[in-house]
């Protein structure tokens, strides 16, 4: 019974004596004062630059996958951004199966996919709302942009003219597309 006595008293006094060097320098600086006011910074940086190869592959997973709603129309797409005149292009050249209808749903989906990869990489921005599928609110990345959305058949690039769908959003529009032919 000593030597358990004798233990705890040993164990107390270890105890007592490693309270007093665990000061913390975090909570409580050894000079007393925090640099700068104290408070952390919780903003959202709205300069974070988005990296636009990784949206274009967001949506190459997304669409060019063999079994997607839209696998019956979509070959390639994709995203590009003109830093001088802030325009985001989104190129979406489609097979010839392809109607002015199911084009203007096709661009509308694949805008919303890349309003929410944006708002993925910027937290600044927000994505469109993935259960409010009829709506025309791509993200408010859009309401901040421009954008061209273009959807062409694959061997028709560069014949404007020809486009199913050639429409440019100002930014804050967010409004329903329009098909050209």
């Amino acid at each position: 019974m000593k030597k358990i006595g004798k233990l705890s008293l040993i164990l107390a006094a270890l105890v007592a004596l490693l309270c007093g060097c665990t000061q913390s320098n975090i909570v409580s600086p050894t000079g007393g004062t925090v640099a700068g006011d104290g408070v952390p910074d919780v903003e959202v940086d709205k300069n974070i630059s988005i990296d636009w190869p990784e949206v274009r592959e967001d949506l190459r997973d997304s669409f060019l996958d063999p079994y997607g709603e839209f696998a019956d129309y979509v070959l390639d797409m994709d995203v590009r951004y003109d830093g001088g005149s802030g325009l985001l292009t989104v190129l979406l050249p489609v097979t010839h199966k392809t109607t002015g209808e199911v084009a203007v749903v096709y661009a509308e989906t694949v805008l919303k996919a890349v309003g929410s990869s944006i708002a993925t990489q910027n937290f600044y921005y927000e994505a469109p709302d993935e259960e409010e599928a009829d709506k025309t609110y791509y993200g408010s990345y859009f309401d901040e942009h421009d954008v061209c959305v273009q959807v062409f058949f694959y061997d028709e690039e560069g014949k404007t003219d020809t486009y199913l769908v050639n429409d440019t959003m100002k930014a804050g529009e967010q409004r329903a597309l329009t098909a050209q032919n």
